[in-house]
C-alpha cells in the first residue's frame, strides 16, 4: 500500500472490488491480499470508495494539528470550495474551528480566483497546443507517470490549494496551513517539495466530520469574495464558467480518470489541438471526491446550493495577479517490461485460455482483456488461478465428471416435486434405460411412504432425511439421503444402491450356519469315538489287570 493508503487486513473480504475499479491498474493481488504499487498508484481513490468492508485506512493528521494547537501554533485553515455537502453554512464552519483553537478560517476559493486569473493568461497568450487544468492532482500524477510526452500540455499553474497556502503564508509568515480536503491525493501534493511546503497538513473531510460535527442548517451563508464564481470549481465544467470569454481555445471538460485516458490518448494522436481542457480524476468533479463518498446524499445539495448562488456571477478577470503560481511537470514515465508473444501465451494457457474461443475478456478480474491479465500475471501482480469463466468451467467440469461417474444415484426434483435431474448411476439402478423421466413426478419413479413423507412436510424441516426400502418392482434395496438444496427450492435425492451388499450378506449367513452345522457333527462325531475308546480301553484295562495279578501271585508261590 502506499502510506496515503493503507489496508486493513482483518477487514479485508478479498472481494477484489478495489482490483477491478482501479483505473490504471496499480492495485496487485497475490497471495490472496489487494496491494497498492506505489509508482504506479494516481491516488483516485476509487479503490476507498468502493471499499465496504472499511478494509482501506486514509493517512490521517488530525492529531498533529491537534498538537500544534495544544502548543499555541498559529493554525490557519483553507477549506476547499466543496465543503458545501457537509457544511452549507460557512460561518457554522468557521466558528466551530475557531472554537477548537484555529487562528483563522478561509474559503480555497481565494486561491482558486487566482488560478484562474493564470488560466486568463495562458489563454490570452496561445502559446500552448492544448491546456490542461492542474487543479486535480490526480490528473497531473496521470500525466507525469502514463503520458510523459504530454507533460507540455499541462498548465504550468500550481492547483487553487497551493496558491490559497501561498498566499496565507505570504500574509502570515508565522502561521501553518492545514487544508480540509474531499481528496487522498492532495495529501501527497502538499508534501512535493516543488511547493515549498505552501500547505503543512491536510484533513480529511470525514475525519473532521467525527470531530466538529455535521452542519444543521442547509443554508448557504459564505463570505464577501471578489469573485463568487469560483465557487462553482468543484462542480462539472465549473473551473471553465470562472474564465473570461475567449475564442482562442475551445473548451471541454472531462471526469472519470477512463474518460481522461481517452481524451489524453486522442491528444497523443493528434486529433485535438487548441482546446482548453478541465480534467477532474473523479465523475462528477471535487463535489463528488473520494473523502465525501459517506455523503453521497448531499452531492446534489451541494452542487444545487452554490448554482444557485453563483451560476450568473460575473467571470474572473485577468487583474495582473502578482504571485508567483508557476509549476513546473516532470516526465515520470512508469517503466513497463515488454513481453513475447509466446511468453504472454504461455501464462493464457495456464489460464486454461489456450485457444482465442476461451478469451472472454469479461473484465472480472480487473483487466480490460484476457492479454492484459497475463501481461499483469509476468508483472507479479495478478494472480494467474483468479480467473471466473476459468474456474465456473473447471468447477462444473469437475462437478459433472463426480456426478456422472459416481456409483451412487442422483436425482434432482423442483419445488413441484418433478424431476429436473437424473444421472447415469440412477437411471440404470431403477432400469430407465428407454425413459427419460426428466419433467415426471418423483413418485413415479420411487413411489415409497417414507418419499411422500418427505414431500408433505419439505417445507418444515431443512434437515437432511435418511431411510432404507426395498423396492420390489426394482428388486433392490437402495439407502436414500434426500436434502434441501441450501436458499433454493431444488431437492437432491441419493441413492446407495444396497442389493449386492444385501445379498452377500444373506450369503454369508448361509454360510455361517452350514459352517456351525457342519462343526456340531464333527464335534458329535469327535465325541463318539472317544467314548468308544474309552470304552475298549476299559475292557482291555480290566483284562489286563487280571492276567498281571495272577502273574504276581505264581511269582510270589514260587518264590
Amino acid at each position: 500500500m502506499t502510506k496515503y493508503i493503507r489496508l486493513q487486513e482483518a477487514n479485508c473480504r478479498n472481494c477484489l472490488r478495489c482490483v477491478r475499479v482501479c483505473p490504471t491498474k496499480a492495485m496487485s493481488y497475490i497471495n490472496h491480499q489487494p496491494t497498492i504499487i506505489e509508482e504506479e498508484c494516481i491516488l483516485c481513490g476509487e479503490c476507498y470508495k468502493v471499499c465496504h468492508h472499511s478494509a482501506k485506512k486514509i493517512i490521517s493528521n488530525l492529531n498533529i494539528v491537534k498538537e500544534w494547537l495544544a502548543q499555541g501554533e498559529k493554525v490557519i485553515v483553507s477549506v476547499a470550495p466543496s465543503f458545501v455537502t457537509v457544511w452549507p453554512n460557512f460561518k457554522w464552519l468557521k466558528k466551530q474551528l475557531i472554537d477548537k483553537g484555529f487562528y483563522d478560517v478561509e474559503e480555497t476559493i481565494n486561491g482558486a480566483i487566482k488560478v484562474s486569473q493564470e488560466y486568463n493568461k495562458l489563454i490570452a497568450e496561445k502559446k500552448m497546443r492544448n491546456i490542461i487544468s492542474t487543479c486535480c492532482p490526480s490528473v497531473v500524477s496521470l500525466v507525469e507517470k502514463e503520458y510523459g510526452d504530454l507533460v507540455d500540455c499541462l498548465a504550468p499553474v500550481v492547483s487553487p490549494m497551493i496558491a490559497h497556502g501561498m498566499d496565507i503564508k505570504k500574509r502570515h509568515k508565522d502561521a501553518k496551513v492545514v487544508f480540509i480536503s474531499p481528496c487522498i491525493a492532495k495529501e501527497k501534493e502538499a508534501n512535493d517539495p516543488r511547493f515549498n511546503n505552501a500547505v503543512d497538513a491536510t484533513l480529511n473531510v470525514e475525519e473532521v466530520v467525527k470531530w466538529i460535527g455535521v452542519d444543521p442548517d442547509i443554508e448557504g451563508d459564505w463570505d464577501e469574495v471578489s469573485y463568487p464564481i469560483a465557487r462553482l470549481y468543484p462542480t462539472p465544467s465549473g473551473i471553465l464558467k470562472t474564465l473570461c470569454d475567449d475564442d482562442r481555445y475551445k473548451r471541454v471538460n472531462v471526469e472519470g480518470v477512463k474518460r481522461i485516458k481517452d481524451c489524453l490518448e486522442a491528444i497523443r494522436s493528434g486529433m485535438l489541438e487548441g482546446y482548453f481542457i478541465e480534467m477532474s480524476a473523479c465523475d462528477g468533479s471535487c463535489i463528488n471526491g473520494p473523502l465525501l463518498s459517506h455523503f453521497k446524499h448531499n452531492e446534489w445539495l451541494g452542487q444545487s446550493l452554490i448554482r444557485d448562488n453563483v451560476e450568473k456571477a460575473k467571470p474572473i478577470m485577468n487583474m495582473g495577479n502578482e504571485d508567483d503560481l508557476y509549476a513546473k511537470w516532470e516526465k515520470q514515465d512508469i517503466y513497463h517490461p515488454h513481453y513475447s508473444d509466446s511468453q504472454i501465451q504461455d501464462v493464457l494457457n495456464m489460464m486454461g485460455k489456450n485457444v482465442k474461443s476461451k478469451e472472454f475478456n469479461c473484465g472480472a478480474c480487473g483487466y480490460e482483456t484476457c492479454r492484459d491479465k497475463a501481461i499483469a500475471v509476468l508483472d507479479g501482480k495478478a494472480d494467474p488461478n483468479l480467473c471466473l469463466p476459468y474456474a465456473l468451467e473447471h468447477a462444473q467440469s469437475i462437478s459433472n465428471i463426480i456426478i456422472k461417474n459416481t456409483p451412487n444415484g442422483i436425482i434432482v426434483t423442483d419445488e413441484n416435486d418433478l424431476i429436473k435431474e437424473i444421472n447415469p448411476a440412477a437411471m440404470y439402478m431403477l432400469h430407465l434405460d428407454t425413459i427419460n423421466p426428466v419433467g415426471m413426478p418423483i413418485i413415479s419413479i420411487l413411489n415409497k411412504k417414507e418419499i411422500n413423507d418427505f414431500l408433505q412436510n419439505k417445507r418444515k424441516s431443512s434437515e437432511t432425511q435418511y431411510f432404507r426400502a426395498y423396492y420390489e418392482e426394482y428388486g433392490k434395496t437402495f439407502d436414500h439421503a434426500i436434502m434441501r438444496l441450501n436458499d433454493e427450492n431444488y431437492y437432491v435425492i441419493i441413492l446407495m444402491d444396497l442389493t449386492v451388499q444385501e445379498t452377500k450378506e444373506k450369503i454369508m449367513k448361509k454360510m455361517q450356519a452350514s459352517t456351525i452345522e457342519i462343526t456340531q457333527q464333527v464335534i458329535d462325531e469327535q465325541m463318539r469315538t472317544v467314548q468308544e475308546i474309552a470304552s475298549l480301553l476299559g475292557e482291555t484295562t480290566a483284562r489286563s489287570k487280571v492276567a498281571l495279578t495272577k502273574l504276581k501271585k505264581v511269582m510270589e508261590d514260587e518264590g
